[in-house]
């Protein structure tokens, strides 16, 4: 069952984030979707949970970015995890398509990550067009920065430039 993750849920989303990523990425990441979970961002960040017998075995954030010279509306997927005993289940899958279905519900037009373009390319996501959105520091793997056009708005050519919510607004996360 899919939820929207709280502060109560920070135990169980750290086991699975422990429980997915290696002893040297854990400490990283799962601090970020802890700080998700507790920032008051506006528009609000969506972070949510996929829970099995009442526990919570993969999660996921999107967060909202601020163009300072554009309308464009868009989030950031970041970050995705999902328990090693859970995996290969489509749970991850699950929570990327709400996410989705909600932000576009929402007025959002974009969605960006940074992550396996194999993976992400599943969803939608795009190489060519995330070439259009410039993050807010230098990537250490440029391949994996790509985007997706959540309606069927025309997009300008860019470059956008953009900044994050607090969580995400650390050089070494990108």
């Amino acid at each position: 069952m899919i939820k929207g993750l709280t502060t109560s849920d920070l135990k169980e989303v750290e086991e699975t984030f422990y429980q997915s990523f290696s002893v040297e990425e854990a400490p990283i990441t799962y601090p970020v979707i802890r700080d998700l979970i507790a920032e008051k961002t506006d528009p609000e960040a969506l972070c949510l949970g996929y829970e099995i017998d009442g526990q919570v075995v993969s999660a996921v954030a999107f967060s909202p970015v601020y163009f300072p010279h554009s309308e464009i509306t868009a989030y950031i997927l970041a970050p995705l995890a999902t328990h090693k005993m859970h995996q290969k289940k489509g749970l991850a899958t699950q929570l990327i398509n709400a996410a989705k279905a909600h932000l576009k519900d929402n007025g959002v037009g974009v969605l960006l990550v940074y992550g396996d373009p194999e993976y992400y390319g599943r969803y939608g996501f795009c190489a060519d067009l995330g070439k259009r959105f410039i993050p807010p520091y230098p990537l250490e793997f440029a391949f994996g920065w790509q985007a997706l056009n959540l309606n069927d708005e025309e997009l300008s050519p860019g470059p956008h430039e953009f900044t994050c919510v607090n969580a995400l607004s650390d050089p070494n996360l990108w």
